[in-house]
């Protein structure tokens, strides 16, 4: 299992942790191919990749014609604007990047958002949805689609929450930009090259001051920043009137489900992403390879919620328990139980993130006739999983892929597989699994 580690002493920026990827060994072609695989109304993006040496220090620089551009228009700006102290939201390398998302109802005015990217810099309104769309269409691997997703869904959750509107109403502006898209979908095309199964954080430094963004004038961190990085420890620098960390980020960190180092560790490659920002201190983002010879499971804290139902009809029950699951429960289930007075009944166990609890909770409470949830957090350790694709004797199928402890991986067919193989057989189902060979 391979194990990153990111040193934020100076903060994390997107076009950082792709450029400190970069200088761990990250393939630059599968990086570049990859990005130029997604399908830009705006046209194809052009990269930049450079090795630099900043106050003494050697890495890799990553970035975007498109931000590059505009990282010069800000400076022009600047020293003709007279003021140091409030810095536009803009998403790379620390300058001033903020990913700032609008949020719009079907009546809203939209005249102030009807100029092209050629006259003020804007990017198409881009929504969660879209986005997507752009990275399952794109030639990258199914880890990193996943990876690239999960960090976007990530940064719509918190954005929604801070506007007070749902995901689908979310529409990206600066971070739904060509140079944004291409910061988090590179570093997952990195860290899927890298093998990387594990992230680790240090302390994530924030910086301070004030950043100027569509809804005026905030302080570092801003909203969206400061409910993805919820559970980091983190470091207000008051001597740094600058924003350290970005949305994109901390929606990589947190779409990674990044956790806090702990105990000791040997680590085989250093790498460093620097930034162009000049913040009195280094400005680079560090990157550690630790590599173990053996597969660890993953340990994490999730929510079980549990209720003891003796009034439900079993068509209620299951009808319940495929809601929860389509709505992201992590697992759902039924135990017969003797209830008080000799009444049969079930107890639901709901198992479910954290962060998806209190959601899970209403459905219960909504869907089924009870009048009481139990909630508690309970540890748990899971073993890494892959989902993909496999030759088979009966053509190319879908498989989990398991990788025990010891580093032994067990391949299995994916259930649904089966079933479509008997159908199209004319067999049952358990003689198709008897009979596949992946």
């Amino acid at each position: 299992m391979t194990t990153l580690y990111w040193d934020c002493f100076s903060g994390i920026a997107g076009n950082m942790a792709v450029a400190s990827l970069l200088d761990l060994g990250a393939n630059r072609q599968k990086l570049i191919e990859g990005l130029k695989s997604i399908n830009f109304a705006e046209g194809q993006i052009e990269i930049i990749i450079e090795e630099r040496l900043v106050d003494g220090i050697r890495g890799l620089y990553f970035n975007t014609v498109d931000d590059e551009h505009q990282h010069h228009h800000r400076h022009v700006d600047h020293n003709h604007s007279g003021h140091s102290h409030c810095h536009e939201h803009h998403d790379h390398d620390h300058e001033h990047e903020h990913s700032h998302t609008h949020c719009h109802n079907d009546n809203d005015d939209s005249s102030d958002h009807s100029h092209s990217r050629s006259e003020h810099g804007h990017a198409p309104h881009r929504g969660l949805k879209e986005i997507t769309a752009m990275i399952d269409a794109a030639a990258i691997s199914q880890r990193a689609r996943e990876i690239a997703v999960s960090c976007f869904r990530e940064l719509a959750e918190a954005e929604a929450t801070v506007h007070g509107k749902s995901i689908d109403e979310v529409h990206f502006h600066e971070v739904g930009a060509r140079d944004s898209i291409a910061d988090i979908v590179g570093a997952a095309i990195c860290l899927d090259d890298l093998d990387v199964c594990e992230v680790i954080v240090s302390p994530v430094h924030l910086g301070s001051g004030m950043v100027r963004c569509a809804h005026g004038i905030m302080p570092v961190p801003a909203p969206a920043t400061a409910l993805l990085l919820k559970g980091f420890s983190v470091v207000f620098d008051h001597d740094v009137p600058f924003e350290l960390t970005t949305p994109t980020g901390a929606a990589l960190l947190r779409g990674l489900q990044a956790k806090a180092a702990a105990g000791n560790r040997i680590f085989t490659r250093v790498g460093h992403g620097h930034g162009s920002l000049k913040t009195g201190r280094a400005n680079f983002l560090r990157a550690f390879l630790i590599e173990s010879e053996t597969i660890k499971k993953k340990s994490d804290q999730i929510t079980q919620l549990t209720s003891n139902i003796d009034n439900a009809t079993g068509e209620e029950l299951g009808h319940a328990i495929s809601k929860f699951m389509a709505a992201g429960a992590l697992d759902a289930c039924l135990i017969p139980i003797l209830m008080k007075k000799g009444r049969p009944g079930h107890q639901l166990q709901v198992l479910s993130e954290q962060a998806k609890a209190a959601m899970i909770e209403n459905m219960i409470f909504s869907l089924l006739p009870t009048i009481g949830v139990r909630r508690c957090s309970v540890d748990r350790s899971t073993l890494q999983r892959e989902c993909e694709e496999a030759d088979s004797n009966f053509g190319r199928i879908r498989v989990k892929k398991i990788t025990k402890p010891d580093g032994e991986t067990v391949t299995e067919p994916e259930f649904d597989e089966i079933i479509r193989i008997a159908e199209e057989q004319n067999c049952a189902p358990r003689k198709i699994k008897q009979r596949i060979v992946v």
